[in-house]
């Protein structure tokens, strides 16, 4: 419970007036000895201990009257989100998580976990008495003020997107408002669904976070409303890659569902420039990847369509859109130290009759002339990068870009996303280091669509580096330790592998593991930044440049143009045909534990509330009840004080 004006609780200290007057009372009395009093006292002994109770219950009944009008005046609020702390509040700043995953609807519910979370919102600022609104949504990140907690449902700033939410800076773009405009006692409510790819708790700017709200001039408190509850009967469903063959397109599909209890038949529809057709794909387990070729007839040049599943609980993620033509080509940056690793990596990422890959080379100390805007993937085989070079990496990196990370032939003591480089170490004569076992489903060494397995254990190594620091290990040498790990990193990854390709160290430089490796990467990258059809919804490159306009291709669904750069969809954006789609973090519904959640939040005083997403308001004023009290007090009281009727006695 908590109090809009809790300066008037000081009140509660009235409630001893009545104890006061009661002590004078006694002392205005003197004791007179009196012998006929003795044989009343004596005669009335017996009831004397009622009496005391009585008066007792009378005194009670005033004190707690008195103590249930000032808290009726003082506005007390119930509902645990405002906690116990109070005070009338000036302005809330609202920071909305828009993300895709938030159109997941809550349990026992058909409404979103946005529209419940707004739904609340409102109901909770009408009860505050509607202070000052301003909302930062996670799709424009930008502070805009509500004139009214009514207008919220209304707003575009508050509809479905597809895009993806960085609450770190949102947080941020929250505390810059705090310092340049002085609202006054201020409450920042954050309400998500405390996705971790959302909240990315690795990332190295929560420190400046914590210190940014600790230090803040104005006295702000941080409620977090969480609508963290795990989807349930859901599937999502993307596209992976889509090209022309001939007369053919080709689409790398992946379903995930949320329950993998036993085998499901999961029909399809399939829209390819506006003809549909339809089949069903039985899964087993959570996630399926396969590929569908679809007729494209005499059809030339560019085209577009769309794949998508029944409705389900959440159905930003039951379609995905894809657009193919010529493509541009792809881009690798190549940081290497020399020597002959190199010249093999060059080799995998632009080999020869593939005329639309590119791989430049950049020495570490030229790293800062890495155009990253543009790289498909960028291999580092030298000491770990740190300053401003690691900063740009990492942001690269998070934005969906892909990275191929090797042993540097000499120490490295730097780390790097978690991960350092640790003692190299060499074989005993005359035998090697194999890899025991690797993820044959997933990674760059998974088997191809057609369950065509690529030959790790051909690979042997005379050298190697150990791999230090938490990662997925995706293959393992055979005395256990990594040869090959990943680490997720927002929207991209980035791999290290534990040998080079140079022949003083392994074979790694033979196709057999090294091509589809590069390649991979180079397509996991290129499916963020190389290909000229394709986009994350809400990025740079999915809005219109100047001089563009946007208008919708695909028959799927319309968009209202206030929201369009937010939602995925086929755009025609200028001369540009475009699929967005939303990011692949938003699939990942791992969900952020409480105790990385006080991590990332750590010295930072803030609430936490669950909400079970039923729209209902966060606080709730209950003066009524305490006025209610008072009375009931008041005529308790009233009837205690009656005198007793006397008697009728015969004589």
């Amino acid at each position: 419970m908590s109090f809009l004006s809790p300066f008037l609780l000081w009140g509660v200290l009235a409630a001893s007036i009545p104890i006061v007057i009661h002590l004078l009372n006694r002392r205005r009395h003197r004791t007179v000895q009196w012998a006929a009093m003795e044989f009343l006292l004596k005669a009335t002994r017996e009831s004397r201990g009622k009496k005391k109770l009585k008066y007792l219950i009378i005194l009670t009944c005033r004190a707690l009257a008195i103590v249930a009008l000032v808290f009726a005046i003082a506005r007390p609020l119930v509902g645990g989100f405002l906690g116990w702390s109070g005070g009338k509040v000036d302005t809330v700043i609202l920071v909305l998580d828009r993300s895709a995953s938030m159109e997941q609807q809550s349990p026992g519910s058909r409404e979103s976990k946005r529209a419940s979370a707004i739904a609340s919102v409102r109901k909770s600022l009408s009860e505050l008495n509607s202070p000052r609104l301003v909302l930062i949504d996670s799709a424009s990140g930008k502070a805009q003020d509500v004139p009214s907690p009514d207008a919220l449902e209304e707003l575009s700033s508050t509809s479905a997107t597809d895009t993806k939410a960085s609450i770190p800076t949102l947080i941020s773009t929250a505390i810059d408002y705090v310092l340049d405009h002085s609202p006054g006692r201020t409450e920042i409510w954050v309400a998500s669904d405390l996705q971790e790819s959302d909240w990315s708790p690795e990332e190295g700017r929560w420190a400046a976070i914590r210190a940014g709200l600790n230090d803040l001039p104005q006295k702000t408190t941080l409620r977090i409303l969480s609508l963290a509850s795990a989807p349930k009967d859901n599937i999502s469903i993307r596209v992976l890659a889509s090209r022309r063959t001939e007369d053919e397109l080709v689409l790398d599909l992946e379903l995930t569902r949320t329950d993998s209890d036993g085998p499901a038949a999961i029909p399809i529809t399939y829209s390819v420039n506006g003809t549909r057709s339809a089949d069903k794909v039985t899964v087993n387990g959570q996630t399926y990847q396969f590929q569908k070729r679809l007729p494209l007839g005499t059809r030339e040049g560019r085209g577009h369509g769309f794949v998508s599943l029944p409705a389900d609980t959440n159905l930003r993620d039951n379609v995905s859109y894809f657009a193919y033509g010529e493509d541009s080509p792809s881009k690798t940056y190549l940081v290497s130290e020399g020597g002959e690793a190199p010249e093999w990596l060059e080799l995998a990422a632009a080999p020869p009759g593939f005329d639309r890959s590119e791989a430049t080379r950049v020495s570490p100390n030229s790293a800062h002339d890495i155009d990253w805007s543009s790289a498909t993937l960028i291999i580092w085989q030298a000491a770990l990068p740190d300053g401003p070079v690691a900063e740009e990496f990492m942001r690269y990196i998070e934005s969906g870009g892909a990275a191929i990370l090797l042993p540097p032939l000499g120490e490295s003591d730097t780390n790097f996303a978690g991960l350092s480089w640790g003692e190299q170490s060499t074989a005993p004569q005359g035998q090697y280091f194999i890899i025991s076992e690797w993820d044959q489903a997933d990674g760059p060494l998974r088997n191809g669509l057609e369950g065509t397995q690529i030959p790790v254990p051909k690979l042997k190594a005379i050298k190697r580096r150990e791999i230090l620091g938490e990662a997925t290990s995706l293959a393992l040498w055979d005395d256990e330790k990594p040869f090959l790990v990943r680490k997720v990193i927002g929207d991209g990854s980035a791999i290290f592998i534990a040998t080079l390709p140079d022949y003083t160290w392994s074979n790694l430089a033979d196709a057999d593991a090294l091509l589809p490796i590069v390649q991979r990467m180079i397509e996991q990258g290129d499916n963020r930044f190389g290909s000229a059809f394709a986009a994350i919804t809400g990025s740079r490159k999915s809005m219109a440049a100047d001089g563009e306009t946007r208008r919708r291709l695909d028959t799927h669904a319309k968009s209202t143009s206030s929201n369009a750069p937010y939602e995925a969809g086929v755009w025609q954006l200028g001369d540009r045909l475009l699929a967005t789609n939303r990011p692949k973090s938003e699939d990942q519904w791992q969900i952020l534990t409480t105790a990385k959640l006080n991590s990332v939040l750590e010295g930072v005083p803030y609430k936490l509330f669950e909400d079970a997403g039923e729209s209902e308001s966060l606080a709730r004023e209950i003066w009524r009840a305490f006025l209610i009290a008072m009375l009931v007090f008041l005529i308790t009281e009233a009837i205690l004080c009656l005198q007793p009727k006397l008697k009728n006695t015969k004589s």
